[in-house]
């Protein structure tokens, strides 16, 4: 159906990407504004999928449609003055913005211990008990899953709150990812998150947490006048940190096989594999399959055509609220699939994307949000305390780094964590100018 030609096209688009980021940091001085970041991710997104799965088929013209998107986003930051920008961040300072407040710090150990507690009454209250997650982790944690993806579970009020805290500790936790004692921070903000992994099998809470981590790391590297990339000699520490939470998260892959003999794990070996393949590689594959049908080349699977839903995939819990749009399913029913190797029903965000606006009305949204997404960013460079843009910016960076699978737009957390930083870091500055007048008004005798 498709060749090798068609996969080398594909290897081509990837690359330019690459090159698009290369240029971008020419223009802007940093590749740490959305539209370098948005380059190095689907750089990154595409080319890893095409050459660890290279013999699988594809479609080059689905690639070339992400590059296109690329592009377009990045033709929205040419408006700003990005070196203008980056010397007037030059007056910004790390200790004054108060990041590591003991306000927030206090904080952050509040919600990891409120999303630790409240992970284990969700299960409570779903049935299970404290024994069968004490004594047989891994089938309580494959039946939970097994469970909320065919049944569906009880969350309510308990299950916001275990969300908002979740993700409140990595946002919280990245904003101190330059302040002393940073590795013990980075554990106290990723422990809910790993601790809901391995007791649920919630792959996707561990990385949503780790993109808000990042996120916090990445403005706090704004403010301290970092606008460069993480340097090489930090690699033997991130290798370090990976190898620590790999076996994690295959926990809570072999928490899915109920069905197998889990005292023989070599049984597994090759389920494993297709599992792992699945949920890491087969994304790029299952979209091109999508883009194929939806411009009428030939593709390995029918999809229901869900065109001109007008933001209902894209923004669900927002018109939701409203109460207009449809009721989008955000599960698809199906899946893009090949041979033994991968079976996925994550399609990326873009599918979601065209099915709200089109092919072509898709690049136009990311036209504007691209606009929007840096005048964001532009902010945050030009302004001490940004606290409203800041708060949005850690978003869109969430957004970026997770549409590989779906839009956080379409999540409420995503707009409840924006709101609650929002809210803490006014607060926290309240408090930093109450404390500074004290010290004006009481100066320290001597």
């Amino acid at each position: 159906m498709y060749g090798i030609e068609d996969k080398l096209l594909a290897i081509a688009y990837s690359l330019l990407m690459l090159l698009l980021a290369g240029g971008i940091r020419v223009v802007a001085g940093t590749f740490l504004i959305p539209a370098g970041l948005f380059a190095l991710a689907w750089f990154a997104f595409t080319l890893l999928p095409l050459v660890f799965l290279f013999s699988v088929p594809i479609n080059s013209l689905a690639i070339l449609y992400i590059l296109a998107a690329v592009c377009v986003f990045s033709l929205s930051a040419l408006p700003f003055d990005w070196q203008g920008g980056l010397r007037r961040n030059l007056t910004k300072s790390l200790p004054t913005a108060g990041f590591d407040s003991l306000f927030l710090k206090v904080v952050l150990y509040l919600s990891a211990m409120a999303s630790a507690s409240l992970s284990v009454v969700t299960m409570l209250i779903n049935g299970f008990t404290i024994e069968q997650v004490m004594f047989d982790l891994l089938r309580t944690s494959g039946q939970y899953a097994t469970v909320r993806g065919m049944v569906g579970l009880e969350y309510g009020i308990i299950g916001i709150l275990n969300t908002m805290f979740t993700y409140l500790c990595p946002v919280l936790g990245g904003l101190r990812a330059l302040a002393p004692r940073r590795k013990w921070f980075f554990v106290v903000s990723m422990a809910p998150s790993v601790f809901k992994m391995v007791i649920a099998s919630s792959k996707l809470v561990f990385l949503v947490s780790l993109c808000f981590y990042l996120s916090g790391a990445l403005i706090a590297r704004i403010y301290a006048k970092q606008m460069s990339l993480p340097k090489v000699s930090g690699l033997p520490k991130m290798i370090l940190g990976a190898a620590i939470l790999i076996p994690l998260v295959l926990v809570s892959f072999v928490s899915r096989f109920a069905g197998f003999d889990l005292d023989n794990l070599g049984a597994i070996a090759d389920p494993l594999l297709y599992d792992v393949r699945s949920y890491t590689l087969g994304q790029t594959y299952a979209f091109a399959d999508f883009f194929s049908h939806t411009i009428g080349y030939p593709c390995a699977t029918f999809y229901n055509d869900e065109f001109h839903s007008y933001g209902s995939y894209t923004f669900f819990p927002v018109l939701e609220m409203l109460g207009i749009g449809k009721d989008a399913t955000l599960i698809y029913e199906e899946s893009g699939w090949y041979k033994d190797l991968f079976e996925t029903n994550i399609f990326t965000f873009f599918r979601g994307l065209i099915d709200d606006f089109g092919v072509v009305g898709s690049l136009l949204f990311m036209l504007v949000f691209g606009t929007f997404a840096h005048a964001v960013t532009y902010r945050i460079l030009t302004r001490t305390r940004a606290w409203f843009a800041l708060a949005v910016f850690n978003t869109i960076v969430v957004f970026i780094l997770m549409g590989y699978l779906v839009s956080v737009f379409s999540a409420r957390y995503a707009f409840l964590t924006a709101a609650v930083t929002w809210l803490l870091l006014n607060l926290n500055e309240r408090l930093y100018r109450t404390n500074n007048s004290r010290a004006d008004r009481y100066p320290a005798k001597t």
